[in-house]
This record gives structure tokens, sequence and C-alpha cells, in this order.
């Protein structure tokens, strides 16, 4: 699929999908099959890995391609490639290697296909952080429009960040593990639904990324970009929208490298005829009122259910959701502005809650926890986390209250551990909130009662206090997409 020329407000059908993805980056040789199993005579894992090690000079199409294709198959062994990343990571890639590196991964598995669907797909990717619950409510947000179809392959969390995987598996019943037959019969029926990856999707993908995260090469722009859009590209939706996050809780530090990573996103995405957007957003401080799995759900629920929760919840929500109805066409001034007056209507009116609970019944979930979350099973054990002086709350260290998630059972230092569906931390006051002396802050929730005071003594020295007001710093700061960079205003 080459660049379908689609405007940044407007949509256009796409053409019917084609059974594998083909990125067109100027040359066409990206689109070449490599030759033969063992390609050249001079095409050995041991000489593409010097290659990238020697770094004189970019690796042709058919190199990456061949070791991609047989790593997939197993003739390049786990070491030799963890030796490549490695080299990828010090040395980095030109756009065309990363280009032709994602064209290789997606063509690795299975790409879904929605040519017969009548509506528009759009989906919506994090990078990840702290409380990001967005997915959860953005969702079934977008896809309360006539027209308009959201699915979504999501991931489960690791380390101090969490995953919307895992928080939908906190609904008993509720099934992330459909396959793509079942997705594509559900995402027909209803209109959305969110799902782990299948093992058949982007297959070379989840054999590296294994690799990646146990040998300190996540942080890599080239390797983040494919490794991102080839799941996108693969789950194929018609056009997607990119929350890009910076900051201490992050993958990415600051802004300029988080406007790096998402132009390199959007030139693949649009390379692939995807329309792509990305917002820069900051994850400094932890996202809405709740930390771990069910506690997020939970928060959730409220929001649909009221139509408003923590600003900054909300707004990550309808600035999202207003630019995938503008990508969908489905803003008619194709301004931001009606698109948040639009998201707002349906968030306030029941109808994006009403789409949660038909996703939730379509993937086997149990509609009792979701009209009845009182009645859900609570932690065993709780502290609460006391203001000691009046003041107002400065900071909210969301990567330490990350690590603290992970202490209590929220989240997880590697795959194979257990998630806590119960366990997690409530904030009662924000950054930039009053508070007095002997207040409540926070609230931890665990069945580790080994862990609880600890955790909540950690919690407390994740806050500082100031005794001035305190205004938060700006949440989105860029909006970028194929055309360049602007400053974001909510006003």
């Amino acid at each position: 699929i080459n660049d379908s020329g689609l405007g940044y407000h407007t949509y256009k059908k796409m053409p019917p999908k084609r059974s594998d993805i083909t990125i067109d980056n100027g040359t066409n040789a990206v689109n070449e099959e490599p030759k033969g199993k063992h390609g050249s005579p001079n095409m050995t894992p041991v000489s593409i890995i010097a290659t990238k090690r020697d770094n004189k000079r970019p690796h042709s199409d058919e190199e990456i391609k061949w070791f991609v294709q047989n790593f997939t198959s197993g003739l390049v062994k786990d070491y030799q490639m963890t030796a490549w990343l490695m080299a990828v990571c010090l040395n980095g890639m030109i756009d065309r290697e990363t280009a032709t590196l994602t064209s290789a991964m997606v063509n690795s598995g299975r790409i879904l296909d929605w040519s017969e669907l009548d509506a528009i797909t759009v989906d919506k990717h994090s990078t990840g952080g702290v409380g990001d619950k967005i997915s959860l409510i953005l969702a079934p947000l977008v896809s309360s429009f006539d027209g308009i179809a959201v699915p979504m392959m999501a991931g489960r969390g690791l380390g101090h960040t969490g995953g919307t995987i895992d928080k939908l598996e906190t609904i008993p019943g509720f099934r992330t593990d459909l396959g793509c037959d079942k997705f594509h019969d559900v995402v027909s029926s209803t209109g959305l639904a969110i799902v782990s990856p299948g093992s058949d999707v982007a297959v070379a993908d989840r054999k590296m990324y294994a690799l990646r995260d146990v040998t300190y090469t996540v942080r890599s722009l080239p390797l983040q970009t494919s490794s991102i859009m080839s799941k996108k590209i693969a789950e194929n939706p018609d056009s997607l929208v990119l929350d890009v996050k910076f900051g201490r809780a992050s993958f990415n530090k600051d802004t300029d490298e988080s406007i790096e990573l998402s132009k390199r996103m959007i030139q693949t995405g649009e390379l692939c005829g995807k329309t792509t957007t990305a917002f820069i957003t900051r994850m400094d401080h932890p996202i809405g009122n709740a930390v771990g799995n069910w506690l997020e759900v939970l928060e959730c629920i409220n929001v649909m259910k009221n139509g408003k929760g923590p600003k900054d919840l909300v707004n990550l929500c309808l600035v999202q959701a207003a630019q995938m109805l503008i990508q969908c066409g489905a803003v008619p001034s194709g301004t931001l502005k009606e698109g948040i007056i639009m998201a707002r209507e349906n968030l306030s009116n029941g109808k994006a809650y009403g789409k949660f609970r038909e996703m939730v019944v379509s993937q086997g979930g149990d509609l009792r926890c979701i009209d009845k979350p009182e009645d859900y099973p609570r932690a065993k054990f709780k502290a609460d986390v006391i203001a000691a002086s009046k003041g107002f709350i400065s900071d909210i260290n969301a990567l330490e209250i990350g690590h603290i998630g992970v202490m209590i059972g929220a989240g997880r230092n590697c795959s194979e551990d257990a998630i806590d569906a119960t366990a997690g931390i409530w904030f009662h006051r924000k950054v930039g909130d009053r508070v007095e002396a002997s207040d409540v802050i926070a609230t931890v929730y665990t069945e580790r009662e080994e862990t609880l005071n600890s955790a909540a003594d950690s919690v407390f020295q994740a806050f500082s206090f100031s005794e001035v007001p305190v205004e938060p710093e700006p949440l989105i700061t860029n909006f970028v997409t194929k055309d360049g960079v602007s400053n974001f205003s909510m006003s």
C-alpha cells in the first residue's frame, strides 16, 4: 500500500487491502522479496551483524528482510538477533532501514482486512505511562459515532508502566485473546474490540521485543518505531492517532526525543497509506486518580457514567477522540474545537458508556461488576497516606508511583509475573490541590500485607509540597503531522 495522499482533515476510503504490506520509500527496492533462504552468497547472520556493528554503510533492503525472515523461522538464533539489536541501538538506522525493517516485521505474520466493513476504522496508540487508562474510554467513545469502528490491539504492563490488557482482564470473563477471526467478527458486530495481538500477528516483533526487554535495547528510536508501527500496520486501520509521552515516567525523557519518535512513526504510517498524527504528552505525574488495574477500570466506568472526572484524564480523552473523529471525516468543520464538543457530548449522554457495555458483553465479560462496581472484591489490606502539613501539592513522581505499583502487585517485573487485580493506589489529591495537615492524600490497596507500610511510606515520599499555589504544567505540548510540528493549546 503506497502513500494514499490523504489530507490531515479528510478521509478517502482505502482500496481493498492486500495480503501483505509494502512500504514505498521512493526506490521500490523495499518491495522486493529476499533472494532465497540463504540470500546472496555473502549473506550470513554474522556478516549482517558485522555490517551494523562496523556502521560503514546502511543495510540493504535484502539484508534486513532476509535477517528478519530467517529469525522468524529460527535460522537466525536469539543470540545473533540480540547482537544485531545492540548494534542498532548503538549505531542507529537511516529512515530507509527503519521502513524496511517495519515492512519485514509486518509481513512476518497475518495482516487484518477490514475492506468489507461498512465503517471507517481508526485506532490510537500510546507509548505508555502510569495511570494511562485512556484507551478504555477512548475506544467506546469514538466508536459511539455512526460509521466509525475502532479495532484496537493493546499490550500488557511491564515494569512501572501499566497495560490496557491487564486492566480489562480484571473484568470477570473478559477475553482479550480472541484471535484474528474472532477479533474481526466482534468489531464487525459491535464497532469496537480491544484485544492482545494474536500469536500470528507481527511474529518477528514479538520475538524481538522479548529479547530487547532483557538486554536494555528498548530505548532506540528505529527499534521503537518498527515495533510500534509493525503491530499497528498489521492491525490495518484506515488512520492512526499516536500519544507519544515524555518525562521521567516515559521511555522518552524530553520533548525533542518524543517529537523525533513521532516523526518517524508518522512517516512510516503515511508510507503505508495510513493518515497518522501524534500528540506529545507529559508523563511526569500519574494520569487521573487511580493507578492499578481494577481501580483504573473503576475510574473509567465512573467517567463514562457521569461524563466527568479528573481534568487530565478527561482532556486527554477528548482531545484524542476529537482528532480521531477528524481523521474519519466526522467533524464538519474539521476543527479540533468542534471535535472536542462532539466527543464531550457523547461522553456525557451515555453513548460511550453504552458502547463500553457492548464491548464487555461481546468479549465475554460479566456486566454485573460494570453496573454495580461496588460489589467487586476489594483488596484485603489498605493504608491511607496523610499530609503532614498544610500547603499545595507541587509534584507526584509518576516513576516512583509506578515502581510502588509493582511492589504491591499491580505491576510486573517480568512477563511471567502474576498481576493482583485489586492492588493499586487511589489519589485523593492531585498536583496543584491545596491540602491541610492530616488530609488523606492517597490510599494504597494490596493483598501483600508485608508491603503495605513501606508502600504507603514510599507513596508519601513521591509527593512534594509547596507553601505557595502551584499551577500544573501543560499536559499536551505539541501536535505532530506529516507536515510538521506545532505547539498545542486547549484554548
